[in-house]
Order: C-alpha cells, then structure tokens, then sequence
C-alpha cells in the first residue's frame, strides 16, 4: 500500500518551504506504517487460535500427533497472516492503548530526527501513524511558549478525519495551511534565518 504518492510528497514538501519562506519555524511531516509490531499480541493471538482448532479437532481425531500438526499448522498459518495483516490485533486492542504506542513512537522519532537541536528551538513535527488512524504535532520550545497544546489538537482533530479517509495528503496539506498564518505572524523569517531541517517527508 502506497502511503503517498511521489506527487503529494513533493506537494507538501512544496507547502512546508512555501511557509518556511516566511517564517523561521521548522516543518517537518512524518508518516510511519505502524507505530509497532505488536508482536506480543500476534503470539498471543495466534497460540489462541491454535488452541481453540486443536480443541475443535479433538472429538474428531484423538490421535496425539494429528493434534499436534494442527495445533503447529494453526500457529504458524495465524502468525503468518496477522503479521502481513494486522486489522484485527488493532481491532481488538482499546483505542487509547494503541494512542499511547503511537505517541510515543511519535516522541521518539522527534528526537531520533533532531527536531529538538535545531538552534532556533522553533521545530514542528506532523506525526501520522497509519494503522493506529493516530496524528500528533510536536512542538519544541519555543513554539510551546507561544501557541498552547489547544490550538494544536484542533488541528489534529480535523487531520484525524482525513487519515480515516485514507486521504493523508490532505490531511497534511490542510493542517500546514491551518497554522501557516499564526506561524508567520509569530514567528516571521529573520535575516539569518537557516533551513536546518529538510523538507522532503520522512517515510518510516
């Protein structure tokens, strides 16, 4: 599955240099598959349905190595399948659990990029984890200091909308639109002013 085509990825990179033409904030957009590989619940999942085939066996052939083979064949075949295909472990886990993975995948890629050691303290991070249907803006310091949290989340709630639609590119392109005004106005272009963080978005 494509996530955005090479098109929309030049579009909104387009977007971000067209705000940081006017303002000395650093945009950068972020969008991962997953947030993780759940692989926990993947085993656990896959050991219960081989337990419940090889229970369902049982009456209908007692023969200790036959069970084995489907409980082993079961095992693999529901691995196999929930490792490609995720929807129902995702499904299944409670949504603010699945919330809580994704920000902190969203928090450590903030870091992992360098979007904290800019000099002007001023980086923005779009964070969008698809299968969680999760997006977060991360602001650093300075940015902090002069636009709260919730001006923030309303951005996001209306980029959340898009992500279930599946439209990402949208998503990204009104959010950036959303803030582009505010940030030009508190945070304009200086004289000396440095892109030190590229523009191009970042595929996990």
């Amino acid at each position: 599955m494509v996530m955005l085509t090479k098109k929309e990825k030049k579009q909104i990179s387009q977007k971000i240099k067209k705000v940081e033409d006017r303002s000395s904030a650093e945009l950068v957009a972020v969008i991962a598959r997953s947030s993780s590989s759940y692989l926990f619940y993947i085993i656990t999942f896959s050991l219960f349905i081989a337990i419940i085939a090889t229970i369902i066996a049982m009456p209908f052939n007692p023969n200790a190595i036959k069970l084995f083979q489907i409980e082993f064949l079961s095992f693999f075949a529901s691995f196999f399948l929930l490792s490609r295909f995720k929807t129902p472990i995702l499904y299944l886990l409670p949504k603010e659990y699945k919330y809580k993975i994704a920000s902190k995948k969203a928090h450590e890629e903030f870091i992992k990029l360098g979007l904290d050691r800019t000099e002007t303290k001023e980086a923005i991070m779009f964070f969008v984890s698809v299968e969680e249907k999760f997006v977060q803006i991360i602001t650093d310091k300075n940015i902090k200091e002069k636009i709260e949290d919730n001006y923030w989340q309303n951005i996001v709630d209306e980029f959340i909308l898009d992500v279930k639609n599946r439209d990402f590119s949208k998503g990204y392109m009104k959010a950036i639109d959303s803030c582009s005004k505010l940030l030009i106005k508190e945070f304009p272009i200086q004289k000396d002013d440095k892109n030190e963080l590229s523009n191009e978005v970042i595929e996990l």
